[in-house]
């Protein structure tokens, strides 16, 4: 007798279109029964700001993400591609090369890589890096989680608060704690791709 296996649930068609921040910002909050003000309050964001995110006014950078799905108690992946059902076992995801929505913040261009699935405890990224100096970076950003990032073209610089700038040509990785200040600026004149692998919760 073969052992009895557990049929996958299959996945739930998605009304909301992955790479919708402000849409799924939107969705999570009304889905809680939260005002702007509270995940405002939450979150350490500004109503106002929380206001232009989910009406597609201004691109929050992925410190401000991770705040956001703090502050509505979600996986940070949830704000990338919402989702009302976790449960399920078995799953798999698939993205073909090209497919996919890309997200754009004032750092950098993200194309997730099979998010489609909520219970999943990371994220993988495909992103191009948009700045070539801390100053057009604004800033060192931290927030809770842990990353790790391969250089796939281009060269990169990895600024933290605490070490030496890091640099990183093609085929090389660093993994750190997302809580350590740290910003990552293309060398030359290229913006440099990297693959991105993050903790999916805040």
């Amino acid at each position: 007798m073969t052992p009895h296996q557990e049929t996958p649930i299959a996945l739930k068609h998605r009304e909301r279109k992955a790479g919708a921040i402000g849409d799924n910002l939107k969705a999570l909050r009304k889905e809680k029964g939260l005002t702007i003000a509270a995940v405002a309050s939450a979150s350490g964001i500004s109503a106002a700001s929380v206001s232009r995110i989910e009406n597609g006014r201004i691109s929050p950078t992925f410190e401000a993400i991770v705040n956001l799905a703090k502050g509505l108690n979600v996986d940070v992946s949830e704000l990338f591609y919402h989702t009302e059902d976790t449960s399920f076992r078995g799953w798999l995801a698939l993205t073909r090369a090209q497919e996919g929505d890309v997200i754009e913040t004032p750092n950098y261009r993200y194309r997730p890589l099979c998010n489609n699935v909520a219970s999943k405890e990371y994220m993988v990224l495909e992103t191009t890096v948009l700045n070539r100096s801390l100053e057009e970076f604004g800033g060192l950003q931290k927030h809770s989680g842990q990353e790790q990032i391969i250089v796939t073209s281009g060269e990169v610089t990895v600024w933290t608060e605490l070490y030496d700038p890091i640099q990183l040509k093609v085929g090389d990785s660093l993994a750190f704690d997302s809580t350590l200040g740290h910003a990552i600026t293309y060398n030359g004149d290229t913006p440099a791709t990297m693959t991105w692998v993050c903790s999916a919760y805040a």
